[in-house]
């Protein structure tokens, strides 16, 4: 018995050690588990190479093969519409060229332009945003350099000064082209800068729209690849609500590609998925697009204050006051839809407190002395976003109680005003202090003029003559 005991012992012990040994095996295998978004690794990236970084400030999230060269296909267009926005006026009147409207629909993404065709540069950048037309971004090249090759030397050359190191681009649209190569990380990069400009913004969020009539065509209705990822649709599995655009891009070589912008609680990400299948675009955005959001810890100005609410001292306060003048301030955003987020890294929460001291700073606009009442506005603080990017927020500081003034004070210069306001006869009543004061400058008057008149009549007395006498000297 105690041996078959013994023997049960050891095998049970021996078949823990196994489970023990397999358990870590089998979840580093296990597939990507969508409720715990932190765990994301390279393995659940279906794409070859891909890339989260912070909008705002550049940090590379998650990486996979990051710096590995491939063909970027219609994701090249970013830098185009990047390039159009910033060196070409909105209301530029595009000719498009033979050669823009030459290109093979077989093998070509198009908007439909045509020869001689006339369009508004803002509409050609939205057309060939949203349609992926690769005539577009040929006929956006030659308006702005002349043609396209010297076009795509500017693209090169903003490329590099954007810092981008492994990238080279042989067109304006994307089409392969042995020598069109960029990374991931590059990609980022030039998506980074183009978001900081509010028109690209509204553009990438776009998934339809129609094209005005020219001079040689109807009004056409474009869309977008990107919908999948942005319109909340009943039967759209792939939308994600945070996400705010921007590219999409395929071709044979270079497979399905997306260059992707998201913006939760202020948190804002750029993703970049290169070499995937249709489907793995959407899902491997959203994993990195989750993955980033878990990175990051989100508040807002006014939560901060509340925790830490600013407390005045009030002075001349009443002796019955119950706080003994001290008065706290309630906050009031001036502009609701003002962006006032504090975000920081989950491994430095901290950070919270430290931008919102150094970031903000407070104005009174009356003196800090009884009486106020509550609801009055005390003064106003101000919020620099850092970045330099964002405009300031301001929040109106409000008393949140009544604090009465002590009665034996003399009155402020804030009664005396308000109670001359609140006067209904425009003139000062006649008492006799008002009477000996109206009549004092004018009693100063005479008195001065008084003096006046007896220094200037007043008789001099003549000089007396000094008679010349001799006198004489005797000399002994």
């Amino acid at each position: 018995m105690l041996q078959e005991g013994f023997k049960r012992t050891i095998a049970g012990i021996l078949c823990l050690a196994v489970f023990l040994c397999l358990f870590p095996l089998a979840q580093a295998s296990g597939e990507y588990d969508p409720t715990q978004p932190e765990t994301l690794a390279a393995r659940n990236i279906r794409g070859e190479a891909a890339i989260a970084m912070e909008a705002n400030t550049g940090e590379v999230l998650f990486e996979k093969n990051a710096d590995e060269l491939r063909p970027p296909a219609s994701t090249t267009k970013v830098l185009t519409a990047l390039l159009a926005l910033t060196m070409a006026k909105p209301e530029d009147i595009v000719t498009v060229s033979a050669y823009a409207a030459s290109l093979d629909p077989e093998q070509h993404s198009l908007i439909g332009l045509k020869e001689g065709e006339q369009l508004r540069m803002d509409d050609l950048i939205r057309a060939t945003m949203v349609a992926s037309g690769n005539d577009g971004a040929i006929a956006i090249a030659e308006h702005i350099s002349g043609s396209e090759p010297a076009f795509v030397a500017l693209m090169n050359e903003a490329a590099a000064r954007y810092g981008c190191t492994r990238t080279h681009f042989a067109n304006s649209h994307g089409f392969h082209d042995e020598y069109h190569l960029t990374t991931a990380r590059d990609l980022a990069i030039i998506a980074r800068e183009a978001v900081k400009l509010d028109s690209f913004r509204e553009i990438a969020l776009m998934t339809s729209f129609t094209l005005p009539e020219t001079n040689l065509s109807k009004p056409r209705k474009l869309s977008s690849q990107a919908r999948r990822l942005l319109n909340n649709s009943e039967n759209n599995k792939f939308y994600y609500e945070y996400a705010t655009g921007i590219k999409t891009g395929f071709t044979n070589a270079a497979g399905y590609c997306f260059v992707g912008s998201a913006n939760k609680q202020g948190i804002p990400l750029i993703t970049v998925v290169l070499g995937t299948n249709s489907d793995g675009r959407w899902t491997d955005t959203k994993k990195l697009m989750e993955y980033g959001f878990t990175q990051y810890v989100s508040t807002s100005v006014q939560e901060v204050y509340a925790l830490h609410p600013k407390i005045l001292n009030i002075s001349s306060y009443a002796l019955d006051d119950p706080e003994l003048g001290k008065l706290e301030l309630d906050i009031r955003k001036m502009d609701p839809a003002a962006d006032d987020s504090l975000v920081t890294r989950v491994s430095s929460a901290d950070e919270q407190a430290r931008l919102y001291n150094e970031r903000t700073q407070i104005d009174f606009t009356r003196t800090l002395d009884a009486p106020i009442s509550a609801g009055e506005v005390v003064g106003i603080m101000t919020y620099t976003p850092p970045g330099g990017q964002a405009e300031p927020v301001e929040y109106e500081l409000v008393a949140a109680r009544t604090v009465l003034r002590r009665a034996s004070l003399a009155p402020s210069i804030e009664e005396i005003y308000a109670y001359s306001d609140a006067d209904p006869n425009p003139l000062p009543r006649f008492t006799v202090e008002f009477l000996a004061i109206a009549l004092l400058p004018v009693f100063a008057v005479l008195v001065i003029s008084q003096l006046i008149f007896k220094l200037l009549t007043r008789k001099r007395k003549p000089k007396v003559k000094q008679r010349l006498t001799y006198k004489s000297r005797y000399y002994r």
